[in-house]
């Protein structure tokens, strides 16, 4: 299995981005307003990352991994300077 390769955002030749998105539950939601953090899912939890997406995967993040989910979802905006290492 090939390691993973993190990328700093801006990487040269491609545009930096400002925001990338979290799609959150309401689960989700709701820990992060009363503690201040959250780790996210399951998918996340089991695979050790916390899941973003550039503003142009939204749509199909959506449909791969949340087509029929029954509860309520957030959209999360996110300031991408803030975030130190992403990996895509």
């Amino acid at each position: 299995m090939a390691a993973k390769e993190e990328i700093r955002i801006g990487r040269e030749g491609e545009q930096e981005e400002e925001h990338v998105y979290r799609i959150s539950t309401d689960k989700e939601w709701e820990e992060l307003q009363r503690n201040g953090s959250c780790f996210g899912g399951q998918l996340d939890k089991s695979s050790g990352f916390i899941h973003l997406s550039k503003l142009d995967q939204v749509m199909s993040t959506l449909k791969n991994f949340f087509l029929n989910t029954k509860v309520d979802l957030y959209l999360l905006q996110i300031d991408a300077k803030k975030v130190c290492t992403l990996s895509f």
